[in-house]
């Protein structure tokens, strides 16, 4: 097959990650709570925000790997995402805790932490969204802004 025949060729692979990516992002969301309730069904919520929250953030790494072996991604950020998407991750699921806690505003980190790692992956497979904006600034920018952001989840969770 020759370059240009492989860039028009569909990744169907990389749509089904993303659709279940989606999948579990939008039921990780319908399942954060903002009261802390009392006895089982408290529990069975955040087991199930827990089961939705890991499975989003399994279904992004395994995305993020997709798109590095098939697409395009500079080395550093190989080495960068081993380390930040797990925090990513754990902040995720802390945030997710401050809304249980009334922190509405938390809500910001669980919406907005998969959604960067995704659009990333998305951008790092598809040839015509990384000729659209160049690498080394996307890259840069897409992982500042994850830490960044993880780093304030977990910081403003252990002060308040």
């Amino acid at each position: 097959m020759t370059a240009e025949a492989e860039q028009r060729s569909i990744p169907f692979g990389t749509i089904l990650l993303l659709a279940v990516t989606c999948g579990f992002y939008v039921a990780m969301l319908g399942s954060i709570s903002f009261s802390t309730g009392v006895g089982d069904a408290s529990f069975g919520q955040a087991l199930a925000s827990l089961f939705f929250t890991m499975g989003c953030w399994i279904a992004l790494a395994v995305l993020l790997i997709a798109a590095g072996l098939m697409g395009e991604m500079p080395r550093w950020v190989r080495f960068v995402a081993v380390f930040l998407l797990p925090l990513a991750g754990i902040a995720t699921f802390t945030a997710i805790d401050m809304c249980s806690r009334h922190i509405k505003w938390a809500i910001v980190f669980p919406i907005v932490l998969p959604l960067l790692v995704a659009v990333y992956a998305v951008w790092a497979r598809f040839p015509a969204c990384r000729a659209a904006i160049p690498i080394e600034p996307m890259s840069a920018a897409v992982w500042a802004l994850v830490l960044v952001l993880a780093g304030a989840a977990l910081l403003t969770a252990s002060i308040i």
